[in-house]
């Protein structure tokens, strides 16, 4: 593969962390491997515009650390990995641009000899899926016409309901005030699901467009995530980029539980304690948002619908047995679950 490597800043919590510059794009992109289980990780490539290549790599790293506790969390037998692939300034990328920085994905791919298989994640489609693996047969989350799961974000969705109404416990869904913060593939869908379950919604999205879909639902439209963030709810359901946790706006939330699709939502590790101080039942992240990696990851076992079905509707049990056991914060607790968990079960 002819790449231009840069300097990765891997460190010893990593098993490989590569970093390249596409020779046909000219665009950075980087795989981060947390840790493999019987040498092979899964995590997505997310598509996204960074301010310098060190936060797309820093970004890599995160995500994949996040993808170790939740394939061991959901009982898989995968380590964690991401990628991630640095959009254009504006971030367009498309027609034969498109096609040559897959390219260079797929190689790059392909160049980890199996220890990193490839999904869809933010800002990337399952035609960039089929287009990669022509590339590399590295991919999970093909057509389901081909065999596949398809697009994985129904499922991320349907596991985000099961995680909701298990952590609302005694609380029913129906006539509860839940705020949906983002409503791309998986936040739409869950919103959706949620209407349908008998849940009062408030929405908010960055794309004023996505307004139609609050109208569809008769649910009521927030303008900024902030806002929505601090509503009067019976739970928030952060489902947009993460990080919106941290020491701000923990203190001033009204909502008491938080469970959501979004990755990384808390800012670091400590505010998982802060939430527990607040008396904020948070879900962990990677415990609820589960499903799609729960989906993506049965392609390597030959793709079983029920099995697969059967595996999301684990998460509310999982997540019962992390409230169970919390004392400190469930982000410790769902942590010790995953320790062990990893390994999980063989398919």
């Amino acid at each position: 593969m002819a790449t231009v490597e840069l300097d990765s800043g891997v460190t010893e919590d990593y098993e490989d962390v590569r970093v390249i510059e596409g020779p046909r794009s000219g665009l950075t992109m980087a795989v981060a491997i947390h840790r493999t289980v019987d040498g092979r990780s899964l995590g997505g490539c997310r598509m996204w515009t960074y301010p310098q290549a060190a936060d797309a790599v820093a970004d890599a790293e995160r995500l994949a650390r996040s993808m170790t506790f939740k394939a061991a969390g959901a009982g898989l037998r995968l380590g964690g990995g991401k990628a991630v692939i640095a959009l254009p300034r504006d971030g367009v990328l498309a027609g034969e641009y498109r096609q040559a920085a897959l390219h260079d994905f797929g190689d790059l791919v392909e160049s980890l000899e199996g220890r990193y298989v490839t999904a869809q994640d933010v800002g990337a489609t399952l035609d960039d899926m089929v287009e990669i693996a022509r590339w590399t047969d590295h991919v999970a989350g093909h057509p389901i016409e081909e065999g596949g799961a398809g697009d994985p974000s129904p499922y991320t969705a349907e596991g985000v309901e099961i995680a909701i109404r298990a952590s609302l416990g005694p609380r029913a869904l129906v006539g509860a005030r839940v705020v949906v913060i983002g409503l791309g593939h998986v936040g739409g869908e869950l919103a959706r699901r949620l209407a349908a379950g008998g849940a009062r919604l408030a929405v908010t999205d960055v794309n004023p467009a996505r307004r139609a879909l609050a109208d569809e639902l008769g649910a009521e439209w927030i303008d900024d995530s902030r806002t929505a963030l601090l509503l009067d709810a019976d739970l928030i359901a952060p489902c947009a980029l993460g990080r919106l946790l941290d020491e701000e706006t923990v203190p001033l939330l009204k909502a008491p539980i938080v469970a959501g699709a979004a990755n990384n939502q808390l800012a670091h590790d400590g505010i998982g304690q802060l939430l527990h101080e607040r008396g904020v039942l948070w879900a962990p992240d990677f415990v609820a948002n589960a499903g799609g990696l729960i989906a993506v990851a049965d392609e390597l076992y030959g793709f079983d619908r029920d099995r697969v079905e059967r595996k999301i509707a684990a998460i509310g049990s999982t997540l019962e047995e992390v409230y169970a056991r919390t004392t400190t914060s469930t982000l410790t607790a769902a942590k010790e679950l995953a320790a062990e968990r990893v390994g999980g079960e063989n398919a």
